[in-house]
């Protein structure tokens, strides 16, 4: 497949998913008896979010939880736009790797956030179990480290893109 096109067709993936991750995650958290069969369930939230919590309770946590999915969504918008400029030929220019930075930065800050917010989620979840029952959690796994190091190798890899791209442009002026 030529790069336009399996350029083109993972832009509009990634776009996508922009929309679909946070469209899921508000569906987990209006009706988490209906999703919790389909196992989309959020790894740090565990079995806090149930049917039990109230409504309002509920809405509070995927304020909070949207947060980290909104940066999600950044990084998938900022994945398209790398696409897209491929797509248009734009491979080694200013603007795909702008784009590229961004998907790294959101993607690192996507999971720093996603890790410090469990805490305030994980308590609201909990809240309506009255005193004794209340609990506040916070995990890191493999996940988060694996997350991590991809973000880190993305933002090397754009970095090294840049500077490569400065040489070239540096190179191209001695004539």
């Amino acid at each position: 497949m030529k790069l336009a096109r399996l350029s083109r067709l993972m832009s509009v993936l990634s776009l996508l998913g922009m929309v679909l991750l946070p469209a899921v995650v508000i569906w987990i958290f209006l009706a988490p008896e209906r999703t919790q069969f389909l196992m989309l369930r959020l790894s740090h939230v565990g079995d806090g979010l149930t049917a039990a919590v109230p409504l309002g309770t509920r809405l509070e946590a995927l304020a909070i939880e949207l947060v980290p999915t909104g940066l999600a969504s950044w990084a998938l918008w900022s994945l398209s736009q790398v696409f897209a400029c491929y797509a248009r030929g734009k491979v080694f220019s200013a603007e795909p790797l702008r784009h590229f930075n961004n998907l790294a930065v959101a993607l690192f800050l996507s999971v720093v956030v996603d890790i410090g917010l469990q805490v305030p989620i994980t308590a609201l979840l909990s809240w309506h179990l009255g005193p004794h029952h209340r609990h506040a959690s916070l995990s890191f796994g493999s996940d988060d480290v694996s997350r991590l190091f991809i973000a880190g190798a993305v933002l090397v890899i754009a970095r090294v893109m840049d500077e490569a791209r400065r040489m070239a442009d540096e190179n191209a002026g001695f004539v």
